[in-house]
């Protein structure tokens, strides 16, 4: 191979990695919510928009669910043997409130966290 047709190739070649990455999807961000009574924790979830999203939602003690209205997620139940999750990829920047969506006990109403997508 001459060295003019070795300088084209490897030009050709670093103007493609560029574009190769960039048609590649995101990779998913995974992140896993512990639910206990009370609470979520983490009760702030940040992600970006347009980025793959899986959470997994374990529970630390009884059935417990989740469901957030905002994002168009549907009701989820999961319990201490039993995780469930939820994947969706945000489309709009904001702040998405999400909830308890399987009674628990008295303090069921406080079990709340929200969603926080930046662009």
């Amino acid at each position: 191979m001459n060295v003019t047709r070795f300088r084209r190739l490897a030009i050709l070649a670093s103007l493609m990695i560029p574009a190769l990455a960039n048609a590649l999807p995101p990779e998913t961000k995974k992140i896993e919510v512990v639910a206990h009574k009370f609470a979520f924790e983490p009760s702030t979830i940040e992600v970006k928009v347009g980025e793959p999203v899986e959470i997994t939602f374990r529970s630390t003690d009884t059935k417990h669910g989740f469901v957030s209205k905002d994002l168009g997620l549907e009701k989820v139940v999961f319990s201490k043997d039993q995780p469930a999750t939820v994947t969706f990829t945000p489309s709009k920047a904001g702040t998405y409130s999400f909830k308890c969506a399987r009674f628990c006990g008295l303090g069921h109403g406080k079990m709340k966290g929200e969603i926080v997508v930046t662009p």
